[in-house]
């Protein structure tokens, strides 16, 4: 039985993307090599599961044969990039402050599968990070590229050349990372229980010089904004997520949902009946919810929403929509 679905948002991809884009692959061959829907950046809430995610790095590392690709890939991140996210970890006072920040952010956005937690010793603070699904940790790419991602949003916000005392990894040994400027002056350690990255107590005291002005944003409302993209851990919310992602891309068939998740068909299908639900239900869900939100704004034309609902006639949104609710969307709208 499946019992959970962790989640990434799709912009943790998007350094992977401008990594290869640097390397000759275009955004187009990218989304169609890796198979995942053409406008999934389009949408800041928009999901990949974890296991999409790992496997789209595998894909490339592979691809491409460089040992050190998520290392290099994950160095791509911008802080623009995470959103919300970055917005809040740039208004840090201190680094100590920042590490805080990002570890209480990441245990409210991972969904499920990853665990992330500070310790401390010393002379140094440890930034801990562990896949908790075995198949997870096997990828050794993408666990590189997950860790050291927040190690190049640490580097960031932190604004001068921040070098680790040490870094541990889960994976095993790969040649060639103390040649890289970033960690020549680290203690590197493999086949460890968990990521790890130490960082000297002395560098994060110091107050942080803002590098990052968001203009609008008090830290408050930007919490707030940051609560509502909380991704789900129940496992028929995360699914339900996904489901509205890969329709934003005009694909919803279930087998396309079974790969997304790395599971079969019938495994999927016999966890939802013991549920109490289906695949086609799920979808209804989605869609009448999504419905509901456009209709609400009247700029929105009925026709408009069928189509980004991924129905091929206006009539047979019309009769579903009136199937779910006893009324046309047009009359729905009315009524609002």
């Amino acid at each position: 039985m499946i019992s959970n679905l962790p989640l990434v948002r799709a912009s943790s991809l998007l350094p992977l993307l401008k990594f290869l884009n640097e390397n000759g692959i275009s955004s187009q061959e990218f989304t169609r090599q890796s198979k995942l829907p053409e406008n999934i950046f389009s949408h800041s809430e928009n999901v990949l599961s974890l296991y999409q995610a790992f496997d789209t790095l595998n894909f490339f590392a592979r691809r491409e044969g460089e040992e050190l690709f998520g290392i290099l890939a994950s160095q791509k991140l911008e802080i623009e990039d995470i959103g919300l996210f970055g917005k809040i970890i740039s208004q840090s006072l201190t680094g100590y402050d920042l590490l805080r920040t990002i570890v209480s952010l990441l245990k409210r956005t991972y969904s499920s599968g990853v665990k992330v937690w500070l310790t401390e010793d010393n002379d140094r603070i440890w930034f801990n990070h562990q896949y908790l699904n075995l198949k997870h940790c096997e990828n050794q790419q993408a666990s590189y590229y997950g860790f050291l991602s927040h190690l190049k949003a640490i580097r960031s916000i932190m604004g001068f050349d921040l070098h680790p005392t040490d870094l541990c990894f889960q994976g095993q040994t790969i040649k060639g990372l103390s040649n890289i400027n970033l960690f020549s002056q680290c203690r590197i350690r493999f086949n460890q229980p968990y990521n790890s990255m130490g960082i000297s107590k002395n560098l994060l005291y110091l107050p942080l010089e803002k590098k990052y002005h968001h203009s609008n944003d008090d830290e408050q409302n930007l919490y707030e904004r940051m609560n509502l993209l909380n991704l789900p851990v129940d496992f028929v919310d995360a699914l339900k997520l996904l489901i509205r992602s890969q329709l934003f891309g005009g694909n919803i068939q279930i087998q396309t949902i079974v790969d997304s998740v790395g599971t079969s068909k019938r495994s999927l299908q016999r966890c939802l009946a013991h549920k109490g639900l289906s695949y086609s239900h799920l979808l209804n869900q989605v869609r009448f919810q999504l419905a509901v939100e456009y209709l609400k704004d009247n700029t929105i034309k009925i026709g408009d929403i069928a189509f980004e609902l991924n129905y091929s006639e206006v009539n047979n949104f019309t009769r579903a929509f009136k199937k779910w609710t006893g009324l046309t969307p047009s009359e729905y709208r009315h009524r609002l």
